[in-house]
């Protein structure tokens, strides 16, 4: 019997499973999300590229290697659920231990336009089937990766945005995830999603060429939360009622006409 993707995601120590690499850090249950999207090709002979590979090295930190995360553990789980796929990666960090018989990664900045042209020409690769930005998450980088790789997506393909932060104008957010250049991906998308265009200031390349060629977008994972119903003591709830906040939503896939 096949394991499900949340399993080998929960092997490797990603934290797009449920598990995630350690105690200390909170999975994300991304893949029971994403595997109705991708039964259907996994075990067809597609271009897949992840954008983003959780590895170490000099160019950014990497703090989810540890514990059952030894490093690249999204892309060895892709590796194992598509069995025939060519895998794609690329990283601000070098990684090519993790290359083999089908991986084949590449040190790549996703926010430089010409970085991205030097990665299609050295791939060898005209069109992708799915791609996913797992990333800085660094709203101008989203942005900019979505532009271009919109164009190399084939028709029918899926693009995931993961990390969809409240990290851009206005959101009073600092850190090396945050800009204040444009405002957050999800805003820009959920804008286009609610009224047909795009929020502003934003990174895009070509709204136009987007516009006419998304098919759909699906936002999931919004933040659940919880309202306490107060007895005699606040540390003491004695009921408890789940509900989400608006705009949290930290996933989106985007298919393509």
């Amino acid at each position: 019997m096949k394991k499900s993707l949340t399993e080998i995601a929960n092997h490797f120590g990603t934290d797009k499973g449920t598990e995630g690499p350690s105690q200390k850090w909170n999975p994300h249950n991304y893949t029971d999300i994403y595997e109705p999207y991708l039964d259907n090709f996994r075990e067809s002979h597609i271009n897949f590229l992840e954008i983003g590979l959780g590895v170490t090295g000099k160019n950014w930190r990497a703090d989810i290697v540890h514990g059952k995360n030894s490093g690249g553990a999204s892309i060895k789980m892709w590796y194992e659920y598509f069995s025939n796929a060519k895998i794609f990666g690329i990283d601000i960090n070098e990684c090519s231990y993790l290359d083999n018989d089908r991986i084949k990664t590449f040190v790549i900045d996703q926010g430089t336009i010409k970085q991205l042209d030097y990665f299609m020409e050295k791939s060898g690769i005209d069109e992708f089937d799915i791609i996913i930005d797992d990333g800085s998450h660094i709203p101008d980088h989203q942005q900019t990766s979505l532009s271009y790789f919109f164009k190399k997506l084939k028709k029918g393909g899926l693009y995931i945005i993961e990390d969809l932060l409240d990290n851009g104008i206005g959101d009073n957010k600092s850190g090396r995830m945050s800009s204040n250049k444009v405002v957050n991906t999800r805003n820009v998308l959920k804008q286009f999603y609610l009224t047909g265009k795009f929020s502003t200031p934003n990174m895009l390349s070509d709204e136009a060429y987007l516009a006419s060629n998304i098919e759909w977008i699906r936002f999931h994972a919004p933040e659940k939360s919880i309202k306490y119903k107060l007895g005699k003591s606040i540390f003491h709830p004695i009921g408890k009622k789940y509900y989400y906040k608006k705009d949290s939503e930290k996933v989106c896939v985007i298919k393509k006409k």
